[in-house]
């Protein structure tokens, strides 16, 4: 599928709506919060009214960056209309979540950076060479002449750092470090919002790369590292969905390894695995997710596992990734 809309157009069609929906993904990350109140930020600068939803609440690490309410699709405020819902970062229908039945309130575009292409929106607009979302963004406040604010530079700054892996991922490119050497020009604290996205963490989340190590499981002579949580094992240690959420790089990191793969099951779905690979610049793991009804980018991207056991789940996810490697 092909993009069904450019940013110059984007640009001219929310300049000419006055009330925006803006909608995150489903257990919002560091980028589309970032890209949410960076957009948000710019278009009420320009008189407009918007409203920030998604379908799970913020985790307390993320909470820096909102600077306003980030609603569940049922707690929007009542009177708020839009003549333009935009999803921010959100690459496919099921990553909306409960916010899916907020396309139809008015005229809806995607921006994202990832691949396939899904086009759920009346407008569609991805760029898979951009390694984040909020790089994205950054050129389309750029095309509607933006007011690049102090906080937004922080805002994208933190996007782009937070989906890059703090500019370690492969994708990282020219294009990413003149849009990050801009925003550091501005005099963001780079360091001080690499603390809050990388560091700082809580006690449960230092349980969970301890069962994340625990875990770990070796295929294809060390080619493979895969580690999965169940539900059974955040229960017997006490741990939420967002102590668990930070733990894709453990697989990856170890030495020789090609693909690293995290599994965790879902806690409103048992027996559904959300599988997260990483891989070396040599192996599509895009590729090896869309086996699993998912995708993303060559070198990281997700999926789900159906299964009964960990086991099983295990095996889906593997058999996913030799495909890649033999």
């Amino acid at each position: 599928m092909t993009n069904n809309i450019t940013l110059p157009e984007i640009s001219d069609k929310l300049k000419k709506k006055d009330n925006i929906l803006i909608i995150c993904h489903v257990r919002p990350d560091g980028d589309t919060l970032a890209c949410a109140f960076a957009l948000s930020h710019a278009l009420k600068a320009m008189g407009k009214k918007t409203v920030i939803t998604s379908s799970d609440p913020v985790s307390d690490r993320l909470s820096f960056l909102c600077d306003d309410s980030v609603y569940l699709p049922d707690s929007i405020p009542h009177g708020f209309c839009p003549d333009a819902v935009v999803a921010v970062d959100v690459a496919s229908i099921s990553m909306l979540g409960d916010c899916n039945k907020l396309l139809n309130m008015a005229e809806s575009i995607k921006i994202d950076h990832h691949n396939p292409l899904e086009q759920y929106a009346d407008y569609n607009y991805a760029d898979s060479q951009s390694a984040s979302c909020s790089e994205i963004i950054f050129d389309l406040l750029n095309e509607m002449k933006a007011d690049f604010s102090f906080r937004i530079c922080e805002l994208l700054y933190a996007g782009i750092s937070f989906d890059t892996g703090c500019f370690k991922h492969s994708n990282v490119n020219e294009s990413t470090h003149t849009k990050a050497a801009y925003l550091v020009s501005r005099n963001v604290d780079t360091a001080n919002i690499n603390q809050k996205l990388f560091g700082n963490k809580t006690k449960n989340e230092i349980e969970a790369l301890k069962l994340a190590y625990n875990n770990l499981e070796f295929f294809a002579d060390g080619k493979i590292a895969v580690t999965c949580i169940t539900n059974a094992d955040r229960e017997a240690k006490g741990l939420s969905m967002d102590d668990v959420s930070d733990l894709a790089q453990i697989p990856f990191e170890i030495n020789g390894v090609l693909i690293g793969i995290t599994l965790k099951e879902k806690d409103d779905a048992p027996g559904n695995y959300k599988v997260s690979m990483r891989s070396q610049p040599t192996v599509d793991v895009g590729s090896a997710c869309k086996r699993l009804g998912g995708g993303g980018h060559r070198c990281a991207a997700g999926g789900l596992a159906v299964a009964d056991s960990r086991g099983a789940a295990i095996k889906l996810a593997v058999d996913a990734a030799l495909a890649e490697i033999q």
